[in-house]
């Protein structure tokens, strides 16, 4: 057996444990799933996410290893033919780990994008991975790049080398499959005949016959050699997203959009049998070298691995995760509440003792913005894209109470000192106070020129303050909804607002990439906390007044709120950080990021602030050198199309999207079926982020002809001279 347990003892423990970042102590949520493969002895299945790749033992379905490094999510994985390599493919890069240990071999650096298929030569000589517009082959003993394929003209989904090592096979958007000489890298046949992309290619394990599936919802097998079409395998109602062979090449396995995984005869084309179970799409299948068990990856965020002779479930893998969007800790501090994105759209209580998840609570039909425990600990308030707030009773988990009223979304919610009241902020410009008790609107506070992306109490409760996308900070008296004071610095949107716990200051964090500090009495400012080179999401303070954690793109810093000094840079997320919190002892910190995981982080402030303090001053050195860099660290270091609002829509929506480079931009809807319902030609943008209804693209919900589209699931598909990328929406009522 290649993979002895033994080579991993060092993660033979707990999930929630593997590879933390220093000063971590326990994981909550793996992320988003992209790919699946078995190792060659069967006895590994790695599976690649967000956060990086997770090793699961096959016999036990324990995790025992996660495999960190890439600091974007992992879009592809394979294990070489001995099983001592494994590569991973994602944002720009190539990694090759050392399957035995777990330790990163080597970078192979030079793709312009995403790497969206990786795979390894028969003989594991050479690596292929597929990108946009082009393929790179790669000497796996020297890491050197030995010769790109060019013939593509956008992006490469799949690659795949026939079992004798001769030809490689790609798939991509320009909806053919291409065939290459392995050893020239000469293109030698173009299959044509799919009606939309080709988004997974296989070769049979004899070599002969070529598989591809297709946004079409099709899969097709072609003669490997000639290139004739040999049958069009026809069942599916969605997109086809990933395909494989059995190891007798009899069957052939393919999973899709329509959250199905169909089993098919290859001689014959019949659809033998259908794996219904996932509740999202599935995005990856691989069978086990015994053929025995099909493992599915799916945007539900589970792996589930099938009989393949029965077809019956054997397991669930769980514990992935979509983006966290808010945190919040019980007042007891033994719980913790996570808000998680569309489509999870659920809030997740956690046990912070053991990191199990207790019950699941649901009502929601969109993103949850914001999370807070009332402060007896028994209810739990979420704001959401659906526009409501929703109270459920934490211990049976049951929805007590739907808070309707606002306009758009709900981006914040904090719950009075005594429990009796609750105040919103929305996207529709207002901050609205509720009673718990009764459910009744009591108040609606008008003043923010756009959306409130924060509200927070004083801790008496006789203020609330608010903060926005119109740059400030608004002080309003909680008791009349008398507005008090505007407080005016930031220079773009406040994302967070609180107050410290003996009232005394008020700090808000804005896209700005600065925190402010206020006098929460006068109004007057206080300090400037300037190191984040991105945007700050989230501001917190500790129970004792003396710290203060933001959040921001990967990491959280840790800020002497007396002094002002930046005491402590805590990196380990690898995407954005949208939500800190501290426990209520102030031993620990936790962190909610898009990356789909919440870390938690052991302060122990009270036996280790001198020696925090200590080491402040090298930290502030290092920080200081990033406040000379110039204004281009407003600009993304990465491109995105980012998920529409509100979504579930009826009749409009926004599209934000950002550019690391200026680009001439395009967004075009399609429908399920792949036809193009709308074209938004956004035209030439400099680089920058448009996330607000200001600077977002916006579609109107009509087609070419003026009409209102159907309500049900469309595409937009964002391109650029050197980026694509596509997103789900929903129309709905």
């Amino acid at each position: 057996m290649l993979f002895a347990l033994s080579s991993f003892s060092a993660f033979a423990q707990d999930y929630t444990q593997f590879s933390l970042p220093e000063g971590v102590k326990a994981r909550l949520g793996k992320s988003t799933i992209s790919e699946l493969k078995y190792s060659p002895d069967g006895t590994r299945l790695a599976v690649a996410g967000g956060i990086g790749i997770w090793l699961y033992d096959t016999a036990t379905h324990q995790e025992v290893a996660l495999l960190r490094g890439h600091t974007d999510d992992v879009r592809s994985v394979a294990f070489s033919p001995d099983g001592r390599r494994l590569a991973s493919g994602s944002w720009e890069e190539i990694r090759l780990w050392d399957a035995l240990t777990g330790a990163e071999v080597r970078r192979l650096e030079g793709h312009e994008s995403y790497v969206n298929s990786v795979a390894f030569s028969p003989d594991g000589q050479t690596l292929a991975g597929a990108s946009r517009g082009e393929i790179r082959l790669w000497d796996v003993l020297t890491g050197a790049e030995v010769r790109t394929l060019e013939g593509n003209e956008s992006l490469v989904m799949s690659v795949s080398f026939s079992p004798d090592g001769r030809t490689l096979a790609s798939g991509g958007w320009d909806k053919t499959v291409h065939l290459w000489d392995a050893l020239t890298g000469t293109q030698t046949r173009i299959l044509a005949g799919h009606t939309n992309w080709v988004n997974s290619v296989a070769f049979s394990p004899d070599g002969r016959t070529l598989a591809s599936g297709s946004r079409d919802t099709t899969v097709r097998l072609w003669d490997a050699l000639t290139g004739a079409s040999l049958r069009i395998l026809d069942g599916h109602t969605d997109w086809v997203g990933s395909i494989t062979f059995s190891p007798d090449g009899r069957h052939l396995a393919s999973g899709s959009h329509d959250n199905t995984i169909r089993l098919w005869n290859v001689l014959t084309g019949a659809q033998r049998r259908i794996l219904a179970g996932h509740t999202y799409w599935v995005g990856s299948v691989v069978f086990s070298p015994d053929g025995r068990t099909l493992a599915s990856g799916s945007r539900d965020t589970t792996v589930r691995l099938w009989d393949v002779l029965t077809g019956a479930e054997v397991q669930i893998l769980e514990g992935h995760t979509d983006w966290v969007m808010s945190v919040a800790y019980s007042p007891d501090g033994q719980t913790l509440a996570t808000g998680s994105s569309w489509p999870d759209t659920t809030v997740r209580i956690w046990d912070v003792l053991t990191g199990a998840e207790v019950p699941t609570l649901e009502g929601h039909t969109s993103s949850v913005l914001s999370v807070a425990f009332s402060p007896d600990g028994r209810t739990l308030a979420g704001g959401s894209l659906d526009k409501t707030v929703y109270l459920w009773d934490v211990l049976t988990g049951a929805q007590v109470r739907t808070l309707a009223g606002h306009a758009d979304s709900v981006t914040s919610v904090a719950f009075s000192l005594d429990g009796q009241m609750l105040a919103s902020g929305s996207k529709d410009k207002t901050v609205r106070l509720w009673n718990t008790l009764t459910g009744a609107q009591v108040r609606e506070l008008r003043g923010h020129t756009s959306g409130v992306s924060g509200v927070a109490f004083s801790p008496d409760g006789g203020t609330l303050a608010s903060g926005s996308e119109d740059k400030t900070v608004r002080l309003w008296d909680a008791l009349t909804g008398r507005q008090v004071r505007v407080l005016e610095g930031h220079t773009h949107s406040v994302n967070s607002v609180v107050f410290s716990p003996d009232g005394r200051v008020l700090a808000s964090g804005s896209k700005d990439k600065t925190v402010r500090l206020w006098d929460a009495l006068t109004g007057e400012p206080v300090r400037l906390l300037e190191g984040h080179t991105r945007r700050v999401n989230s501001v917190m303070f500790s129970p004792d007044s003396r710290m203060l954690a933001s959040g921001s793109w990967g990491e959280i810093r840790l800020w002497d709120a007396l002094t002002g000094v930046d005491v402590r840079t805590l990196e380990g997320h690898t995407w954005s950080v949208f939500s800190v919190a501290f426990s209520p002892s102030g031993h620990t910190l936790a962190s909610g990021s898009m990356d789909g995981t919440v870390l938690l982080w052991e302060l122990r402030l009270a036996t280790t602030w001198g020696n925090i303090k200590r080491t402040a001053v090298a930290d502030i050195t290092r920080h200081s050198s990033t406040l000379s860099l110039s204004a281009d660290m407003m600009i993304p270091a990465e491109m995105a199309l980012l998920p529409n609002y509100p979504n579930p829509f009826n009749p409009e929506t926004w599209i934000p999207y950002q550019l690391k480079r200026s680009a001439d931009v395009t967004l075009t809807i399609y429908d399920m079926n792949g036809g193009r319902v709308r074209t938004l030609e956004v035209g030439h943008q400099p680089a920058g982020v448009y996330r607000s209804r200001q600077r977002a693209a916006y579609w109107d919900g009509r087609n070419h002809q003026g009409e209102t589209v159907a309500n049900g699931v469309y595409f937009c598909t964002m391109t650029t001279d050197y980026f694509t990328a596509t997103r789900k929406m929903l129309v709905g009522k």
